[in-house]
């Protein structure tokens, strides 16, 4: 983990000069959320003040307030009986809660999206689909979360619903988080249903599109749950 901090410490410094706007504190808490949700930083980590400020190269103080930040945002927790803060790890009914809210929101816009998509986003969303399956045969995990969520997010501005949009929005940084750790092992299937909604968005098909999207989601949710219970099985941190 602290090697891939310490290359991040090196973005930071970059980025100082690039968002001279954003306190020091805002830019520890990108990389660090960053970090997180792209699994760099495991759930169950300790996150010890000293230690990420000689990473990134930076004073404590703005360690601690994107620290702070990230318990508010639920990233982070502070533990009884222990010192320091550790990173948050997901519980079963977290993840369910949030699949249901996303697969209700997505559906709908699925069905949105079918009346109203164009020639140039049916066409990004085939594009797309060639780069997973190149991706899914690298195992290519960062490459696959991103492609994933091009492919969402084409879909919900395809519908055109900025109040769906933004509580989507709300969600995306959270539905990142929990789906790093199955995307290489969920990919195949995935990307079969990615195919299936295309087909339904290119046939002007709404409720075709809203049925393949609600399956797409509920089973990215079970994968989830089925890998969480592997994990505490073992007996390993949930």
């Amino acid at each position: 983990m602290w090697d891939v901090l310490e290359s991040k410490g090196d973005e930071l410094r970059t980025l100082g000069l690039l968002k001279a706007a954003q306190t020091l504190g805002e830019r520890v808490y990108e990389v660090l959320e960053e970090s997180i949700v792209d699994g760099v930083i495991a759930p169950g980590s300790h996150l010890r003040e000293d230690e990420v400020a000689k990473q990134l190269g930076v004073s404590r103080n703005p360690v601690r307030e994107a620290i702070q930040r990230l318990v508010h945002d639920g990233f982070v927790e502070h533990r009884p009986g222990k010192k320091g803060a550790f990173v948050h790890a997901p519980s079963d009914k977290e993840v369910q809660e949030v699949f249901h809210a996303r697969s209700l929101l997505e559906s709908d816009c699925a069905r949105l999206a079918a009346g109203n998509i164009s020639d140039v986003d049916l066409a990004r969303l085939q594009e797309l689909l060639g780069h997973g399956d190149a991706a899914i045969a690298a195992q290519d995990a960062k490459h696959l979360l991103e492609l994933n969520d091009r492919f969402h997010n084409i879909v919900v501005e395809a519908a055109d619903n900025s109040v769906i949009a933004r509580m989507l929005g709300v969600l995306q940084r959270r539905i990142r988080w929990y789906f790093y750790q199955v995307v290489v092992t969920r990919a195949a299937g995935s990307w079969d249903q990615h195919r299936q909604i295309y087909e339904a968005l290119r046939d002007h098909d709404g409720d075709r599109a809203a049925v393949c999207m609600m399956a797409h989601v509920m089973q990215t949710a079970a994968t989830i749950r089925d890998h969480q219970d592997t994990v505490d099985g073992a007996g390993l941190p949930h």
